[in-house]
Formats: structure tokens, C-alpha cells, sequence
């Protein structure tokens, strides 16, 4: 505060330095009366804001409304406005016409508050004319001149007087109150930024319950219908929230979220999660999939809103158990990465993130393990499904999807062969199930999309070599599981030592390896690799021979 206040009392001494009048006025001046910190200062000056401009030519310098500019300076911004007389309003907020004053006193009398009309020399000399000073320390909030005329002039002048009441604890003094109670309709013709600004520092306040219990009392809170049903709720069963908390409430009320009131929280992006969330689910039953993409704090969020507005009963103990047996909890979790998948497909699938979404989806529920090879094949398995199993003709030219129709039957009715097929049940990883997610609601941006037939072709070759590589290492697997516990069946019984295993461990595995490529007509592959391998093999023992 101290070196805030320096630097303004900087300035003035530099308009005084070129001949103008400056003053430090506001809630600047009542603050440091009241030895409390600001984050804002306005100065008050008979010079023009054009003089401000040259006189302040170095730094930065903005307009801002008719007299006005906004200085930034060392690191910190005043609002400096220049002398003025207002005449008759031409409608809320706006007067008709604004004249210069030379006088302090005349700029004086334009002033909402006698607690902000209190101007502070470089010295630190106060010009009073309308004892805010003894208000202050009355702690009274007290308009200056006629107040119905005052918040008539500008409603947001009734929400000022309400955010000093929460941010200083003073009280309206009763001829204030009576003619706010009145106007308090005239808060209709305020624009929403407006009262966004005052809202949320009312909301900030120290002492928000005693504000709070005016807004509830004099009637404000039915002017404002997007929060009405909170301050009303809040006022009658109190209890502190945060403002997210406040307007989530709000807005799960009134059964919609209102993206004009989102400037009010530091986080829109999770508050509408957790409005979405606390709608969509008003008993805060969630399953694996709303844990897995909404998380943890949304969900803990959305209930204690809906236990709030009593839909549900507090379940915080319920949901970080649940939350807590999920397989996976974020991307980080999952054996199988995005770049994995990529490398499947050279990263030229147009549908990589929707097949990775999915199978995230599926681990967090448990229809998936997460295990490496289990997740490439059925990533495979799901590449096959958007590709199919043959290429198109070198002459043919990709299908591009119209964007419309947007609802996803239509559309599986008018291209049957792009439906996905029914998925069998999950037996093991080279069961090849079929990827079941919707398919995209708008079409892929067609440079990704439209890949050339040989660029296809070669895909498909790459998936069916990664789907043979991955069988390989099943059959590995597997035949050397079958292969140890014969040879441990073996020596448990006294057929073999340890001298006869290796021989009997080779013939055992060109024996497990036989039957099963035999016997699998999915091994295929396998087989006819191994008979080209013997084959080789014989060739060149004839030719050593």
C-alpha cells in the first residue's frame, strides 16, 4: 500500500511541476484513512486528458471513458480524470453532457459517496467539503446530496454501497438504504458486466453475511434472476462457499448455465463440468466413465452442490473410494500412450484421438486390462474397423462424408458400410474386438481424412504385420508356459534330469508350436512362416551335404 501510494503522490507533484491541480480521491483516500490496502487508485486533476497524454509521454497512457485515462506507471495503474460538472443523466449511468471544471469543489459534487469524495494532497492534505472523513468514522455509508436522485443517476451506485458494506463492514446510513430499497428495481437496466464487477467483490467481502442479509432485506436480490435463488437459499441458511460454489448453485437452479456470469470465477472451464455434472446426475451416482472424465475434485464439486440444494446427501467418502479403485485416473496411468498408437498407424490416422478415447474409456471401466499387448491389439483391432481389410482401387477416389446429416443413425443408414459391427465379448487380446464407439459427429478435416490409396495400402500391410508380430510373441508365450510345466511334470515324476531338459525342451516346443499353428486357423501366419523357415533350413543342409 505505502508504495502504491508513493507512486501517486508522484504523479501528482508532476502535473503540479506543469502547472495543473492534482488530487489522489476514492477508495484510495478512504482505505489509507482506514490504514487498509488497495488495489486501485484514482487521481483526480484540472488537467485535460490530451495534457495528460503529453505530460506523461514516456509511459503508457489509455483512454478510457469522456475524462478519463488510465496511466500506467512503475508497475502500477491510476485512473486519472479530469475536474468536471455533470448535468441532467440522458439515461442510466451516461450523463447528458459533462463540462471541465478549474475546480476541485465542482468535481467534488459529482462524487457517489461522501467517503469517496474525499480528496488527499502530495502532502497528504484532505479537501472534506462533504464530511466524509466523520463518516468513515462512524463507519457510515452515506450518498451525497439526494440519494434517490444519486441511484437513480446510476444504479450500480446501489451495488457499490453494498460492496462497501462487504468489504468494510460499515452501514448504510437510513435515508440511503430507504431510497435504495426503492430503486433497487433499476438494477434491471444495468449491462451484466456491470454488475459482475461489483457482484464479485461483494461476494469477496469480509464481512459478505452482513451484506448479504441487505441484499436479502431490501429486496436487491430479486433484481438480479440468474443469482436470486442463491441469495435467497444462502440468506435464509447460512453458510460460507466459495463463489464457485455460489455459482454453481446458481446456475443448477435455474437448471442451465449462463456463460455471461462465468467472468464472476476464476475457473469456467470446471465450473460448467460441475453444473454439467451436478444436472446430469442430481443423486451424485456416478459410474466409472463420469469419474474418469469429469475427476475427482469435479465430482466432489457437483455432489456437495447437490447436497447443497438437498438432490442428494454428502457421498465425498464414497467418491474418492470409487475414484480410488479405478484401473487408471488420468492418461499417465495407461500402459498403452497416444504415441503408441501413432506409431500403429505412422501418425496419419485422422482417428487416432477418438480410438485412444475410447480405449481409455475401457480400462477405466475395467472391459479392457491394462496391458500393453492386450491394448495394441485392440487398437489394431479397432484401425480395421475405420479402414477395412482391403484397400481401394488405385483409380478410385476417397470418399469424403457430408457433415450433414449431424445425428449419427442418419448417417449409418445412408453409408451402411461405415456402421460399426456388433463387439463379440472380451476373451483375449487377439479375440479382435470390435471398436463400438460412436463414430465422429462431424467429419475429419479432409487432409487427414483423404489419404491416397497407396498410403492406405500400406497401412493395412503395417497393421498386418504388427497384428503376426503380436500373435508371435503370444505364441511364444504360451508355448514356453506349456513347455515348463510339462518338464516340471516330467521331473517330478523321474523321466528326466537336469542334464536331459534342454534336449527335451526343443523338441517339446517344435512340438506345442506344431499343434497349436495346426489346430488355430488364425496362426496361419505362423505357420506357413514356419514351413518356409524348414524349408530354407533342408535347402541349405542339402547343399552342405
Amino acid at each position: 500500500m505505502d508504495q502504491y501510494l508513493e507512486r501517486g503522490k508522484e504523479i501528482l507533484k508532476i502535473l503540479i511541476n506543469n502547472g495543473c491541480e492534482a488530487y489522489l480521491i476514492g477508495g484510495a483516500v478512504c482505505n489509507t484513512i482506514l490504514e487498509l490496502p488497495f488495489d486501485e487508485a484514482e487521481i483526480t486533476t484540472n488537467a485535460t486528458p490530451d495534457m495528460v497524454k503529453g505530460i506523461f509521454n514516456e509511459v503508457k497512457v489509455e483512454e478510457e471513458d469522456l475524462g478519463r485515462v488510465r496511466l500506467y506507471y512503475y508497475g502500477y495503474q491510476f485512473v486519472v480524470s479530469t475536474f468536471k460538472t455533470e448535468e441532467k443523466f440522458r439515461d442510466n449511468r451516461k450523463p447528458a453532457r459533462i463540462h471541465y471544471s478549474k475546480n476541485l469543489h465542482d468535481d467534488l459534487a459529482t462524487r457517489d459517496f461522501t467517503i469517496n469524495a474525499i480528496a488527499m494532497s502530495h502532502g497528504g492534505k484532505l479537501t472534506d467539503a462533504y464530511r466524509g472523513f466523520e463518516d468513515i468514522q462512524k463507519r457510515k455509508i452515506r450518498t451525497i446530496g439526494n440519494p434517490k436522485v444519486r441511484f437513480s443517476e446510476d444504479p450500480s451506485r446501489i451495488l457499490i454501497a453494498l460492496r462497501f458494506v462487504s468489504e468494510l463492514g460499515f452501514n448504510i446510513e437510513s435515508k440511503t438504504y430507504r431510497a435504495l430499497c426503492r430503486k433497487a428495481k433499476m438494477l434491471a437496466n444495468l449491462e451484466i458486466p456491470v454488475m459482475v464487477k461489483e457482484i464479485k467483490r461483494i461476494l469477496n467481502g469480509k464481512y459478505f453475511k452482513k451484506a448479504l442479509m441487505l441484499i436479502y432485506k431490501s429486496g436487491v436480490y430479486k433484481r438480479i434472476p440468474v443469482l436470486k435463488s442463491e441469495f435467497r437459499r444462502l440468506a435464509t441458511k447460512y453458510r460460507p462457499e466459495t463463489i464457485e460454489t455460489f455459482l454453481a448453485c446458481s446456475f443448477v437452479q435455474n437448471k442451465a448455465y449462463d456463460e455471461k456470469w462465468e467472468a464472476l470465477t476464476q475457473n469456467p472451464e470446471q465450473l460448467r463440468k460441475v453444473v454439467e455434472l451436478a444436472l446430469n446426475k442430481p443423486k451424485c451416482k456416478y459410474d466409472a466413465t463420469e469419474l474418469f472424465t469429469y475427476g475427482l475434485d469435479v465430482c466432489v464439486e457437483a455432489n456437495k452442490v447437490n447436497n447443497l440444494l438437498g438432490k442428494s446427501k454428502k457421498l465425498t467418502k464414497h467418491i474418492n473410494r470409487a475414484y480410488g479403485a479405478l484401473p487408471i485416473r488420468s492418461d499417465s496411468d495407461i500402459a498403452f500412450t497416444r504415441q503408441d498408437l501413432a506409431d500403429l498407424t505412422g501418425g496419419s490416422s485422422s482417428f487416432n484421438d477418438q480410438i485412444y478415447d475410447g480405449i481409455l474409456l475401457k480400462v477405466a471401466k475395467g472391459e479392457l486390462p491394462n496391458d500393453v499387448d492386450a491394448l495394441k491389439a485392440y487398437a489394431i483391432s479397432s484401425l480395421k474397423t475405420f479402414y477395412g481389410e482391403n484397400p481401394p482401387k488405385e483409380e478410385a477416389k476417397p470418399e469424403v462424408i457430408p457433415a450433414e446429416p449431424k445425428i449419427i443413425e442418419n448417417r449409418i443408414e445412408q453409408y451402411p458400410n461405415l456402421a460399426p459391427k456388433p463387439e463379440p465379448a472380451y476373451q483375449d487380446p487377439y479375440r479382435e474386438p470390435v471398436y463400438r464407439e460412436p463414430y465422429p459427429a462431424s467429419n475429419p478435416d479432409s487432409s487427414q481424412a483423404s489419404i491416397t490409396p497407396r498410403e492406405l495400402e500400406e497401412l493395412q500391410r503395417k497393421i498386418k504385420e504388427l497384428e503376426r508380430q503380436n500373435m508371435e510373441i503370444k505364441l511364444s508365450r504360451d508355448v514356453d508356459n506349456l513347455v515348463g510345466q510339462n518338464l516340471e511334470m516330467l521331473k517330478e515324476m523321474d523321466y528326466i534330469d537336469g542334464t536331459e531338459k534342454i534336449l527335451i525342451s526343443r523338441e517339446l516346443k517344435e512340438l506345442y508350436r506344431k499343434l497349436i499353428t495346426n489346430v488355430n486357423p488364425r496362426l496361419k501366419s505362423l505357420k506357413d512362416s514356419d514351413s518356409t523357415i524348414a524349408e530354407r533350413n533342408d535347402n541349405k543342409n542339402e547343399k552342405e551335404d
